[in-house]
């Protein structure tokens, strides 16, 4: 198992869609401490940090990848965008569409 990202406390929603979009394309993994921002001040913050981690360490790469691609592509994406699936428009920032749930194209 290995550890492939660290979000911040206000990234937990993200860390979470990350993690379901990795599952999606076959890639087991985890999210640690995703609720341990209740703790904090008792167990020191970076310890309540949200952790993504891949369980089989010979999905890492692909997993890496598919991270690195999809962190790099949310941050270049911020004109709004239409879905081919079901004709909604979202916001930039969103990578998957609010109402069909399938990803931007």
């Amino acid at each position: 198992m290995k550890k492939l990202h660290v979000f911040d406390i206000w990234q937990r929603p993200i860390a979470g869609m990350l993690k379901d979009q990795l599952e999606n394309e076959g890639v087991a993994c985890l999210l640690r401490n995703d609720q341990l921002s209740t703790a904090m001040g008792d167990i020191p913050f970076i310890e309540c940090y949200p952790e993504l981690w891949v369980i089989d360490d010979e999905t890492y790469p692909r997993a890496r990848m598919l991270l690195d691609s999809w962190l790099t592509r949310q941050e270049s994406d911020k004109e709004p965008w239409t879905c081919p699936f079901c004709g909604e428009v979202s916001e930039g920032q969103f990578y998957l569409c609010w109402r069909c749930e399938n990803q931007r194209q």
